[in-house]
Formats: structure tokens, C-alpha cells, sequence
């Protein structure tokens, strides 16, 4: 069994039972680089037996040859066999396999060129940034923490990662005997409620009808991960918990009015919402007995826009939301337009899929709330809005069902509280 080279154009592919390629251009980018590594089969008579994807991904680089091996067929099963063989046993790599080979391929391309970066390490691997900078880090964690092995895929270490590196911030803060942290901790722990939010809203009752302000961002009622950019970084989807579209006005209903009973007289309600359900929102809010404009006001992010086909469709930058208010709320800020400009948090640095800017809450806070005022999150995510709510000078309470996002927002509160002393 020898190795030679055989034209791209001579190989006859025939009838093959794996119709489905998949995806090949991120091959082919490879092989136009370096070439074919792993042989494709043929019978003597230069009939593809295995190695369909590599020789279409060899075509689509431009190769006017690739390196085959010639085996020894006997009629059509030995030729079936050797089809199925190749793409039924052949064990790609483990996630753990792959996160240690990119490290190791990392660690020489930086000690032949010190200026190597994660980012022409995403190049090389036709991958995006944040999905390299995540397995680097996880395949050296994997060295102290052998455990993260042991989990089923990527997604599911580098949540648990998360996690155990958010317990050893709380520990470390805890462990100082740091009175100020401690407090923070007490608040914060009231305050970020684990639970589900109409549950938890019916069960209130001494902040019923005292709230001054609420900000709510509802599940939109879509398939979240189908809508995000192919090359988005998923890993935090997990904390993300949708409506099905069927159930969605009944759920919005049920929301508003629960919100309507804890407010005050007079005060103001921010709704964010998916476009695609403008009229039932609206619609349902004024059932209610809020006030809503036919002009939502827009959190406008610049030039970063956000599409699942960049090929046939425009990146959205921007999101919309209604000012609701009951009874006849005063503005904190008159005049002000209803475009609010701010650049979204970067994707690396989110600490829940929805998570909006913390200057752009503050605005928001500073434009509808007033100092000493409670304030009501239903569903709190980050927990950014809280942050927000606490740098003006307010109280406020919210649920959410993970734990983790609890934590990291326990944190976040400290680091703000330590800025504003510096």
C-alpha cells in the first residue's frame, strides 16, 4: 500500500451514501494552507472509496493533485465497507483533546514568534477569538483542576470554570473579614431573589404598590440561539431561558399586571421587546392601564450590529423599548430625546447573554428614577440594572433562576462600590 499523487480531476466519485458534506469552506481554507495530510482512498481503477469532504474541499482550494491510497477492492462490498469504516470509526478528538492540541500548537507558534496572539491563533484555527481564548484557558485550567476533564462537552467546563472562579472571588472576599464586602453580600443576596419572577411578584407584600420605577426584559418569545450570529460565541445560552411564541401574550399579560400592582401611583416602566411583537405588547400594556406611546424609544450601539445571515441582511444595532407609565409621572430628566447612544458590552466580557451596558441603565435610571426609590427587576439577568439602581442612590429587588449570574453580580456590586471610593 503506497502513497501517490493523483490528479484531482481523475478521481471518479460515483454514487456515495454521505450526500451531506457539511460544511467545508473552513477544510478547504486549510488544505489551500497546508496542503491535504490525510490521504483520500481509491480502487485501482482511481474509483473514490474514502475521502469524499477532503477531495471536494481539495477542488474548492485550487489543489490540482492530492496524495491517495491505492487499496484492493472486490466487487461493490468491499467498496461499501471500506465507505462506512471511514465515516462510522474514525473517533474525532475529545473536546479535551482538541483544547490541549490548540494550546500545545499555541505555545510553539509563541516561541517562534513572541508577538503570536489569541487572535492569529483564531485566524489559524478558522475560528472566532473568544471560542480560542476560551479553550486556551480551559486547557490550562484542566492542569489544576482535573475535574473540568471530566465534563461531557466545552460548553458544560467552561461553565463549571466560571463558576468555581466566581466562588474563589466570594471566598477570598469572605475569607479577608472585609466588613464592607460582607454587607454588600447581605444586600445583594436579598435583593437577587433565585426564583421565578411571576411567582415571586405574587408572593410580595410590603413592597406592593411602593415601587417607583421597573425595568423589564422579558424573554422575547424567539429561538434565541437560531437568531444569533453563526459565529457568535454561545456558551453562556445556557443561562438564557425563552417563552414558546404560543404562550407568549398570555405570559406578557400576566407580567404587566403584577407589575402594575407593585407600583406606585405615579411612576414609570421600562419594557424592552422584540420588534416582531410590537402591536401585541403595546396592545396588552394599555389593556393593563399603562400609558404607552406609539413611539418606543431605542438603545442605539453604533456601528456593532448583529445579523444570522450577513450575507442577504443588515446588522441590527439597535433595540427598541416602551415608556410606560402609571397614573402621571414626572420625568427626573425633561426634555431629553428617546435615543439613548451607548456601545454594548463586548461579548467576551458578558456575564449573561442580554446583558446591556451599565452607563446605558444609569441613564436610564437618571432619566425615569429618583434618588431613595425602590425599584423592581423581574427578571435581572446580570443583575446590571440593580448595579444601576444602587449608584443612584435606590433600593431594588429582582429574580432570576441561575446562580451563577447571582454570583458574578454579587461581585460586580463590590468592584463598583471599591471604584467609587477610589
Amino acid at each position: 500500500m503506497k502513497i501517490r499523487q493523483v490528479k484531482v480531476s481523475d478521481v471518479k466519485v460515483g454514487d456515495r451514501f454521505r450526500e451531506e458534506l457539511g460544511d467545508i469552506e473552513e477544510l478547504a481554507i486549510s488544505i489551500g494552507e497546508k496542503g491535504l495530510v490525510q490521504p483520500i482512498s481509491i480502487d485501482g481503477k482511481g474509483n473514490l472509496l474514502a475521502g469524499g469532504r477532503r477531495l471536494a474541499a481539495a477542488g474548492i482550494a485550487g489543489l490540482k493533485t492530492v496524495p491517495a491510497i491505492t487499496l484492493e477492492v472486490h466487487g461493490e462490498l468491499d467498496s461499501r465497507e471500506i465507505e462506512l469504516i471511514e465515516n462510522t470509526l474514525r473517533k474525532d478528538f475529545t473536546w479535551v483533546e482538541r483544547a490541549n492540541l490548540e494550546r500545545r500548537i499555541y505555545e510553539l507558534r509563541k516561541e517562534k514568534d513572541p508577538d503570536w496572539s489569541q487572535r492569529d491563533q483564531a485566524e489559524l484555527m478558522g475560528g472566532s477569538k473568544g471560542m480560542t481564548s476560551r479553550r486556551l484557558q480551559l486547557a490550562e485550567m484542566i492542569e489544576a483542576i482535573p475535574e473540568l476533564a471530566e465534563k461531557a462537552t466545552e460548553k458544560e467546563a467552561w461553565k463549571a470554570y466560571q463558576q468555581l472562579r466566581e466562588d474563589v472571588v466570594t471566598s477570598s472576599l469572605m475569607a479577608e473579614d472585609d466588613p464592607k464586602f460582607k454587607e454588600v453580600y447581605k444586600a445583594c443576596h436579598n435583593a437577587y431573589k433565585i426564583g421565578d419572577a411571576i411567582e415571586g411578584m405574587a408572593r410580595v407584600k410590603g413592597s406592593r404598590g411602593k415601587v417607583g420605577f421597573v425595568e423589564v426584559d422579558p424573554p422575547y418569545g424567539v429561538d434565541l440561539h437560531s437568531r444569533k450570529n453563526r459565529n457568535q460565541d454561545l456558551s453562556q445560552m445556557d443561562n438564557y431561558n425563552e417563552i414558546d411564541a404560543k404562550e407568549y401574550p398570555s405570559f406578557i399579560e400576566t407580567v404587566a399586571k403584577s407589575c402594575y400592582s407593585l407600583m406606585s401611583e405615579h411612576a414609570f416602566m421600562v419594557w424592552w421587546l422584540g420588534p416582531q411583537w410590537y402591536d401585541p405588547v403595546v396592545t396588552i400594556l394599555r389593556k393593563v392601564g399603562f400609558k404607552v406611546g406609539d413611539i418606543p424609544a431605542i438603545w442605539t450601539k453604533g456601528s456593532a450590529g448583529q445579523t444570522a445571515s450577513p450575507d442577504t441582511m443588515l446588522g441590527s444595532a439597535y433595540e427598541p423599548f416602551f415608556i410606560c407609565r402609571k397614573g402621571q409621572p414626572r420625568l427626573r430628566s425633561p426634555g431629553r430625546s428617546n435615543v439613548f447612544h451607548f456601545e454594548p458590552v463586548p461579548p467576551q466580557n458578558k456575564t449573561h447573554p442580554t446583558e446591556r451596558p451599565i452607563a446605558l441603565m444609569q441613564e436610564i435610571m437618571e432619566t425615569f428614577c429618583y434618588p431613595k426609590q425602590m425599584v423592581c427587576v423581574p427578571f435581572l439577568g446580570s443583575g446590571v440594572t440593580l448595579r444601576a439602581t444602587y449608584l443612584n442612590q435606590c433600593m431594588g429587588f429582582g429574580w432570576d433562576l441561575d446562580e451563577l449570574c447571582k454570583a458574578r453580580f454579587i461581585n460586580a456590586v463590590y468592584r463598583d462600590m471599591k471604584v467609587e471610593e477610589e
